[in-house]
Protein backbone atom coordinates (compact mmCIF):
# COMPACT_ATOMS: atom_id res chain seq x y z
CA UNK A 1 0.00 0.00 0.00
CA UNK A 2 1.55 3.27 -1.11
CA UNK A 3 -0.39 5.47 1.30
CA UNK A 4 -1.64 4.74 4.77
CA UNK A 5 -2.58 7.17 7.46
CA UNK A 6 -3.30 6.08 11.02
CA UNK A 7 -6.70 7.28 12.20
CA UNK A 8 -6.86 8.02 15.92
CA UNK A 9 -9.39 6.24 18.12
CA UNK A 10 -10.84 9.61 19.09
CA UNK A 11 -11.59 10.52 15.46
CA UNK A 12 -13.15 7.11 14.80
CA UNK A 13 -15.27 7.28 17.97
CA UNK A 14 -16.40 10.80 17.09
CA UNK A 15 -17.60 9.65 13.66
CA UNK A 16 -19.37 6.62 15.19
CA UNK A 17 -21.04 8.82 17.81
CA UNK A 18 -22.32 11.10 15.07
CA UNK A 19 -23.93 8.19 13.23
CA UNK A 20 -25.24 6.71 16.49
CA UNK A 21 -26.92 9.96 17.46
CA UNK A 22 -28.37 10.46 14.00
CA UNK A 23 -30.00 7.01 13.84
CA UNK A 24 -30.76 6.28 17.50
CA UNK A 25 -32.71 9.49 18.06
CA UNK A 26 -35.30 8.20 15.57
CA UNK A 27 -34.99 4.40 15.53
CA UNK A 28 -34.84 3.72 19.26
CA UNK A 29 -37.30 6.45 20.13
CA UNK A 30 -39.75 5.35 17.46
CA UNK A 31 -39.47 1.68 18.41
CA UNK A 32 -39.99 2.46 22.10
CA UNK A 33 -43.04 4.56 21.32
CA UNK A 34 -44.55 1.66 19.38
CA UNK A 35 -43.67 -0.64 22.27
CA UNK A 36 -45.33 1.73 24.75
CA UNK A 37 -48.47 1.79 22.64
CA UNK A 38 -48.48 -2.02 22.52
CA UNK A 39 -47.90 -2.23 26.26
CA UNK A 40 -50.73 0.20 26.99
CA UNK A 41 -53.03 -1.89 24.84
CA UNK A 42 -52.09 -5.03 26.78
CA UNK A 43 -52.35 -3.40 30.20
CA UNK A 44 -55.59 -1.53 29.52
CA UNK A 45 -57.79 -4.62 29.80
CA UNK A 46 -56.22 -6.10 32.94
CA UNK A 47 -58.68 -6.96 35.68
CA UNK A 48 -56.38 -5.49 38.29
CA UNK A 49 -56.33 -1.66 38.14
CA UNK A 50 -52.90 -0.38 37.04
CA UNK A 51 -51.63 3.18 36.42
CA UNK A 52 -51.43 2.44 32.71
CA UNK A 53 -51.99 6.00 31.42
CA UNK A 54 -49.42 7.43 33.82
CA UNK A 55 -46.92 4.72 32.84
CA UNK A 56 -47.54 5.28 29.15
CA UNK A 57 -47.21 9.05 29.39
CA UNK A 58 -44.05 8.72 31.49
CA UNK A 59 -42.42 6.31 29.03
CA UNK A 60 -43.33 8.53 26.07
CA UNK A 61 -41.94 11.60 27.81
CA UNK A 62 -38.73 9.71 28.64
CA UNK A 63 -38.38 8.59 25.02
CA UNK A 64 -39.03 12.13 23.75
CA UNK A 65 -36.46 13.63 26.13
CA UNK A 66 -33.84 11.08 25.03
CA UNK A 67 -34.49 11.82 21.35
CA UNK A 68 -34.40 15.58 21.94
CA UNK A 69 -31.13 15.35 23.88
CA UNK A 70 -29.52 13.31 21.07
CA UNK A 71 -30.70 15.80 18.46
CA UNK A 72 -29.24 18.72 20.42
CA UNK A 73 -25.90 16.94 20.85
CA UNK A 74 -25.79 16.25 17.12
CA UNK A 75 -26.75 19.75 16.02
CA UNK A 76 -24.25 21.39 18.40
CA UNK A 77 -21.49 19.06 17.14
CA UNK A 78 -20.72 17.99 20.71
CA UNK A 79 -19.88 14.51 19.44
CA UNK A 80 -16.83 16.20 17.84
CA UNK A 81 -15.89 18.73 20.51
CA UNK A 82 -16.80 16.67 23.60
CA UNK A 83 -16.51 12.99 22.68
CA UNK A 84 -16.13 11.65 26.22
CA UNK A 85 -19.07 13.52 27.79
CA UNK A 86 -21.41 12.65 24.92
CA UNK A 87 -20.48 8.95 25.17
CA UNK A 88 -21.18 8.96 28.92
CA UNK A 89 -24.51 10.71 28.36
CA UNK A 90 -25.47 8.07 25.79
CA UNK A 91 -24.61 5.25 28.17
CA UNK A 92 -26.65 6.84 30.98
CA UNK A 93 -29.54 7.28 28.55
CA UNK A 94 -29.34 3.62 27.51
CA UNK A 95 -29.27 2.52 31.17
CA UNK A 96 -32.30 4.69 32.06
CA UNK A 97 -34.30 3.44 29.06
CA UNK A 98 -33.42 -0.20 29.67
CA UNK A 99 -34.16 -0.07 33.40
CA UNK A 100 -37.47 1.65 32.66
CA UNK A 101 -38.59 -1.39 30.67
CA UNK A 102 -37.21 -4.01 33.04
CA UNK A 103 -38.73 -2.15 36.01
CA UNK A 104 -42.09 -2.09 34.22
CA UNK A 105 -42.05 -5.87 33.73
CA UNK A 106 -40.84 -6.66 37.26
CA UNK A 107 -43.11 -4.14 38.98
CA UNK A 108 -46.28 -5.05 37.08
CA UNK A 109 -45.47 -8.74 36.74
CA UNK A 110 -47.27 -9.91 39.86
CA UNK A 111 -50.49 -8.22 38.68
CA UNK A 112 -50.43 -9.54 35.09
CA UNK A 113 -51.69 -12.78 33.65
CA UNK A 114 -49.16 -15.16 32.15
CA UNK A 115 -50.10 -14.24 28.60
CA UNK A 116 -49.87 -10.48 29.16
CA UNK A 117 -46.60 -10.77 31.08
CA UNK A 118 -44.91 -12.83 28.41
CA UNK A 119 -46.36 -10.57 25.70
CA UNK A 120 -44.86 -7.56 27.51
CA UNK A 121 -41.53 -9.38 27.69
CA UNK A 122 -41.75 -10.07 23.94
CA UNK A 123 -42.35 -6.36 23.28
CA UNK A 124 -39.12 -5.60 25.12
CA UNK A 125 -37.35 -8.36 23.17
CA UNK A 126 -38.63 -6.96 19.86
CA UNK A 127 -37.33 -3.49 20.77
CA UNK A 128 -33.92 -4.97 21.63
CA UNK A 129 -33.65 -7.04 18.45
CA UNK A 130 -35.13 -4.46 16.06
CA UNK A 131 -32.78 -1.69 17.13
CA UNK A 132 -29.50 -3.62 17.14
CA UNK A 133 -28.37 -2.43 13.69
CA UNK A 134 -28.82 1.23 14.60
CA UNK A 135 -27.80 1.20 18.24
CA UNK A 136 -24.80 -1.17 18.09
CA UNK A 137 -22.64 1.29 16.17
CA UNK A 138 -21.21 2.28 19.54
CA UNK A 139 -21.27 -1.19 21.08
CA UNK A 140 -21.06 0.05 24.66
CA UNK A 141 -24.48 1.71 24.22
CA UNK A 142 -26.12 -1.52 23.11
CA UNK A 143 -24.46 -3.59 25.84
CA UNK A 144 -25.71 -1.17 28.49
CA UNK A 145 -29.20 -1.46 27.02
CA UNK A 146 -29.00 -5.27 27.15
CA UNK A 147 -27.69 -5.32 30.70
CA UNK A 148 -30.36 -2.92 31.93
CA UNK A 149 -33.36 -4.42 30.11
CA UNK A 150 -33.13 -8.13 29.26
CA UNK A 151 -30.71 -9.27 31.98
CA UNK A 152 -32.69 -7.96 35.00
CA UNK A 153 -35.90 -9.47 33.61
CA UNK A 154 -34.14 -12.78 32.90
CA UNK A 155 -32.76 -12.86 36.45
CA UNK A 156 -36.19 -12.01 37.88
CA UNK A 157 -37.91 -14.74 35.84
CA UNK A 158 -35.31 -17.29 36.96
CA UNK A 159 -35.69 -16.16 40.59
CA UNK A 160 -39.49 -16.59 40.39
CA UNK A 161 -39.38 -19.76 38.31
CA UNK A 162 -41.96 -21.50 40.50
CA UNK A 163 -44.48 -18.67 40.21
CA UNK A 164 -45.32 -19.26 36.52
CA UNK A 165 -45.00 -22.32 34.29
CA UNK A 166 -42.80 -20.76 31.60
CA UNK A 167 -40.66 -18.42 33.68
CA UNK A 168 -37.58 -20.62 33.54
CA UNK A 169 -37.92 -21.15 29.80
CA UNK A 170 -38.28 -17.41 29.18
CA UNK A 171 -35.34 -16.72 31.50
CA UNK A 172 -33.15 -19.13 29.52
CA UNK A 173 -34.35 -17.64 26.22
CA UNK A 174 -33.58 -14.10 27.43
CA UNK A 175 -30.10 -15.10 28.60
CA UNK A 176 -29.39 -16.86 25.31
CA UNK A 177 -30.79 -13.94 23.35
CA UNK A 178 -28.69 -11.48 25.37
CA UNK A 179 -25.52 -13.48 24.62
CA UNK A 180 -26.44 -13.80 20.94
CA UNK A 181 -27.20 -10.09 20.60
CA UNK A 182 -23.97 -9.18 22.39
CA UNK A 183 -22.00 -11.26 19.86
CA UNK A 184 -24.01 -9.82 16.97
CA UNK A 185 -23.47 -6.28 18.24
CA UNK A 186 -19.72 -6.93 18.28
CA UNK A 187 -19.77 -7.87 14.59
CA UNK A 188 -21.91 -4.86 13.67
CA UNK A 189 -19.77 -2.44 15.66
CA UNK A 190 -16.52 -3.88 14.27
CA UNK A 191 -17.76 -3.69 10.67
CA UNK A 192 -18.93 -0.13 11.13
CA UNK A 193 -15.64 0.83 12.81
CA UNK A 194 -13.71 -0.50 9.81
CA UNK A 195 -16.01 1.38 7.45
CA UNK A 196 -15.60 4.61 9.45
CA UNK A 197 -11.81 4.30 9.61
CA UNK A 198 -11.65 3.54 5.89
CA UNK A 199 -13.78 6.60 5.13
CA UNK A 200 -11.69 8.79 7.41
CA UNK A 201 -8.50 7.50 5.80
CA UNK A 202 -9.84 8.32 2.33
CA UNK A 203 -10.88 11.78 3.51
CA UNK A 204 -7.50 12.36 5.16
CA UNK A 205 -5.74 11.10 2.05
CA UNK A 206 -7.78 13.44 -0.13
CA UNK A 207 -6.89 16.39 2.12
CA UNK A 208 -3.23 15.39 2.22
CA UNK A 209 -3.12 14.94 -1.54
CA UNK A 210 -4.84 18.29 -2.04
CA UNK A 211 -2.30 19.91 0.27
CA UNK A 212 0.54 18.07 -1.46
CA UNK A 213 -0.73 19.14 -4.87
CA UNK A 214 -0.99 22.75 -3.69
CA UNK A 215 2.52 22.57 -2.25
CA UNK A 216 3.77 20.98 -5.44
CA UNK A 217 2.16 23.73 -7.52
CA UNK A 218 3.73 26.35 -5.27
CA UNK A 219 7.13 24.66 -5.50
CA UNK A 220 6.75 24.36 -9.27
CA UNK A 221 5.90 28.06 -9.50
CA UNK A 222 8.93 28.88 -7.35
CA UNK A 223 11.08 26.62 -9.51
CA UNK A 224 9.87 28.27 -12.70
CA UNK A 225 10.50 31.70 -11.17
CA UNK A 226 13.96 30.59 -10.08
CA UNK A 227 14.69 29.29 -13.56
CA UNK A 228 13.50 32.55 -15.04
CA UNK A 229 15.68 34.49 -12.62
CA UNK A 230 18.66 32.28 -13.44
CA UNK A 231 18.01 32.76 -17.14
CA UNK A 232 17.79 36.52 -16.62
CA UNK A 233 20.96 36.50 -14.54
CA UNK A 234 22.75 34.55 -17.27
CA UNK A 235 21.92 37.42 -19.64
CA UNK A 236 23.32 40.06 -17.28
CA UNK A 237 26.86 41.18 -16.73
CA UNK A 238 27.70 40.33 -13.13
CA UNK A 239 29.87 43.41 -12.56
CA UNK A 240 27.82 46.22 -14.10
CA UNK A 241 24.29 44.78 -14.15
CA UNK A 242 23.95 45.61 -17.87
CA UNK A 243 23.00 43.08 -20.49
CA UNK A 244 25.89 40.94 -21.65
CA UNK A 245 26.54 39.99 -25.26
CA UNK A 246 24.64 36.71 -24.99
CA UNK A 247 21.67 38.44 -23.41
CA UNK A 248 21.56 41.06 -26.16
CA UNK A 249 21.90 38.91 -29.28
CA UNK A 250 18.18 38.24 -29.50
CA UNK A 251 17.39 41.92 -28.97
CA UNK A 252 19.85 42.86 -31.75
CA UNK A 253 18.15 40.67 -34.33
CA UNK A 254 14.64 41.62 -33.17
CA UNK A 255 15.25 45.37 -33.40
CA UNK A 256 16.90 45.12 -36.82
CA UNK A 257 13.94 43.06 -38.09
CA UNK A 258 11.51 45.61 -36.66
CA UNK A 259 13.38 48.48 -38.35
CA UNK A 260 13.40 46.57 -41.64
CA UNK A 261 9.64 45.95 -41.51
CA UNK A 262 8.79 49.50 -40.43
CA UNK A 263 11.35 51.29 -42.54
CA UNK A 264 12.67 53.07 -39.44
CA UNK A 265 16.18 53.98 -38.42
CA UNK A 266 18.35 52.18 -35.92
CA UNK A 267 21.59 53.34 -34.32
CA UNK A 268 24.48 51.55 -32.63
CA UNK A 269 27.17 53.22 -30.50
CA UNK A 270 30.36 51.28 -29.71
CA UNK A 271 32.14 52.66 -26.61
CA UNK A 272 35.61 51.94 -25.30
CA UNK A 273 37.25 53.29 -22.12
CA UNK A 274 40.44 55.13 -23.07
CA UNK A 275 43.69 53.60 -21.79
CA UNK A 276 41.85 51.27 -19.41
CA UNK A 277 44.76 48.82 -19.11
CA UNK A 278 46.97 51.63 -17.91
CA UNK A 279 44.31 52.58 -15.37
CA UNK A 280 44.20 49.05 -13.99
CA UNK A 281 47.97 48.87 -13.84
CA UNK A 282 48.10 52.15 -11.94
CA UNK A 283 45.12 51.98 -9.60
CA UNK A 284 44.44 48.24 -9.44
CA UNK A 285 41.62 46.07 -10.74
CA UNK A 286 39.13 46.86 -7.94
CA UNK A 287 39.38 50.54 -8.85
CA UNK A 288 39.01 49.59 -12.52
CA UNK A 289 35.86 47.61 -11.70
CA UNK A 290 34.45 50.67 -9.95
CA UNK A 291 35.11 52.76 -13.08
CA UNK A 292 33.20 50.26 -15.21
CA UNK A 293 30.26 50.35 -12.79
CA UNK A 294 30.13 54.17 -12.88
CA UNK A 295 30.29 54.22 -16.68
CA UNK A 296 27.51 51.61 -16.78
CA UNK A 297 25.40 53.96 -14.66
CA UNK A 298 25.90 56.75 -17.20
CA UNK A 299 24.94 54.46 -20.09
CA UNK A 300 21.87 53.29 -18.22
CA UNK A 301 20.79 56.90 -17.71
CA UNK A 302 20.76 57.65 -21.46
CA UNK A 303 18.72 54.56 -22.44
CA UNK A 304 15.35 55.50 -21.00
CA UNK A 305 13.16 54.88 -24.05
CA UNK A 306 11.54 51.54 -24.87
CA UNK A 307 13.80 49.20 -26.78
CA UNK A 308 17.02 51.08 -25.95
CA UNK A 309 19.73 48.86 -24.48
CA UNK A 310 23.07 49.40 -22.79
CA UNK A 311 25.30 46.34 -23.16
CA UNK A 312 28.71 45.38 -21.85
CA UNK A 313 30.39 43.61 -24.74
CA UNK A 314 33.35 42.53 -22.63
CA UNK A 315 36.33 44.07 -20.83
CA UNK A 316 36.14 47.85 -21.08
CA UNK A 317 33.96 47.80 -24.22
CA UNK A 318 30.28 48.79 -24.19
CA UNK A 319 27.55 49.14 -26.79
CA UNK A 320 24.32 51.14 -27.03
CA UNK A 321 21.40 49.99 -29.17
CA UNK A 322 19.07 52.88 -30.03
CA UNK A 323 16.00 51.82 -32.09
CA UNK A 324 14.39 54.73 -33.99
CA UNK A 325 17.48 56.98 -33.65
CA UNK A 326 18.91 58.61 -36.79
CA UNK A 327 22.48 59.88 -37.25
CA UNK A 328 21.79 63.21 -35.53
CA UNK A 329 20.09 61.50 -32.59
CA UNK A 330 22.95 59.02 -32.24
CA UNK A 331 25.60 61.76 -32.30
CA UNK A 332 23.70 63.71 -29.65
CA UNK A 333 23.52 60.57 -27.48
CA UNK A 334 27.23 59.92 -27.97
CA UNK A 335 28.16 63.46 -27.05
CA UNK A 336 25.94 63.29 -23.96
CA UNK A 337 27.73 60.10 -22.90
CA UNK A 338 31.14 61.66 -23.46
CA UNK A 339 30.41 64.78 -21.43
CA UNK A 340 28.71 62.91 -18.58
CA UNK A 341 31.63 60.54 -18.19
CA UNK A 342 34.02 63.46 -18.18
CA UNK A 343 31.88 65.14 -15.52
CA UNK A 344 32.55 62.16 -13.25
CA UNK A 345 36.14 63.47 -13.06
CA UNK A 346 37.64 60.07 -12.32
CA UNK A 347 41.38 60.61 -11.96
CA UNK A 348 43.56 58.84 -14.57
CA UNK A 349 47.14 60.02 -14.16
CA UNK A 350 48.46 57.31 -16.49
CA UNK A 351 46.35 58.45 -19.47
CA UNK A 352 48.40 59.91 -22.35
CA UNK A 353 45.33 61.83 -23.55
CA UNK A 354 44.23 63.53 -20.32
CA UNK A 355 44.14 63.45 -16.54
CA UNK A 356 40.67 61.91 -16.15
CA UNK A 357 38.86 58.84 -17.47
CA UNK A 358 37.35 59.35 -20.95
CA UNK A 359 35.75 57.17 -23.60
CA UNK A 360 36.00 56.89 -27.37
CA UNK A 361 32.91 56.10 -29.44
CA UNK A 362 32.00 54.79 -32.86
CA UNK A 363 28.50 55.58 -34.12
CA UNK A 364 26.50 54.04 -36.95
CA UNK A 365 22.89 54.89 -37.82
CA UNK A 366 20.81 53.87 -40.85
CA UNK A 367 17.53 52.52 -42.14
CA UNK A 368 18.46 48.86 -42.70
CA UNK A 369 17.58 47.13 -45.95
CA UNK A 370 16.06 43.67 -45.97
CA UNK A 371 19.53 42.17 -46.43
CA UNK A 372 21.21 44.14 -43.64
CA UNK A 373 22.51 42.06 -40.75
CA UNK A 374 23.34 43.31 -37.32
CA UNK A 375 26.92 42.12 -37.52
CA UNK A 376 27.38 44.64 -40.36
CA UNK A 377 26.31 47.43 -38.01
CA UNK A 378 28.71 46.15 -35.35
CA UNK A 379 31.59 46.08 -37.83
CA UNK A 380 30.80 49.60 -39.00
CA UNK A 381 30.58 50.90 -35.41
CA UNK A 382 33.84 49.14 -34.52
CA UNK A 383 35.62 50.81 -37.46
CA UNK A 384 34.27 54.21 -36.39
CA UNK A 385 35.48 53.48 -32.85
CA UNK A 386 38.94 52.68 -34.23
CA UNK A 387 38.90 56.02 -36.00
CA UNK A 388 38.06 57.77 -32.71
CA UNK A 389 41.05 56.11 -31.06
CA UNK A 390 43.32 57.00 -33.94
CA UNK A 391 42.05 60.57 -33.85
CA UNK A 392 43.18 61.22 -30.28
CA UNK A 393 40.44 59.47 -28.23
CA UNK A 394 37.67 61.07 -26.16
CA UNK A 395 35.79 61.65 -29.40
CA UNK A 396 32.64 60.50 -31.18
CA UNK A 397 33.05 59.33 -34.79
CA UNK A 398 30.16 58.70 -37.18
CA UNK A 399 30.49 55.73 -39.56
CA UNK A 400 29.81 56.34 -43.27
CA UNK A 401 28.05 52.93 -43.46
CA UNK A 402 25.16 52.72 -45.94
CA UNK A 403 23.08 49.55 -46.23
Amino acid sequence: MLYQRKISKGDALSAKLGFQLQTTRYVLAGTQMLGVCGGMFLLWYQSVPLPTPAWGVGMLILSFIQSLHMSQALESQRHITAVGPVLRELLVSAAIGGFAWSATVIWMGEYLSDEVLYALVMIMVIITVATVAATAVVREFYLVWLCSSLIPVACWLAWTADARPFNLIFAAVLWGLAILMAVLSYGISRSFTQMVESGLEREAMAKDMAGFSETLRAKNTQLQEARKQLADLAKLDELTGLRNRRGADKAFDMEVSRAQRGGSSIAVIMIDVDHFKAYNDTYGHPAGDDVLKRIAGVLRSVTARAGELAIRMGGEEFLLLLPGANQADALVAGERIRTRIMSLEIEHSASPSGSIVTVSQGVVACIPSMTTEFKQLLEAADKALYSSKEGGRNTVTLSPFRP
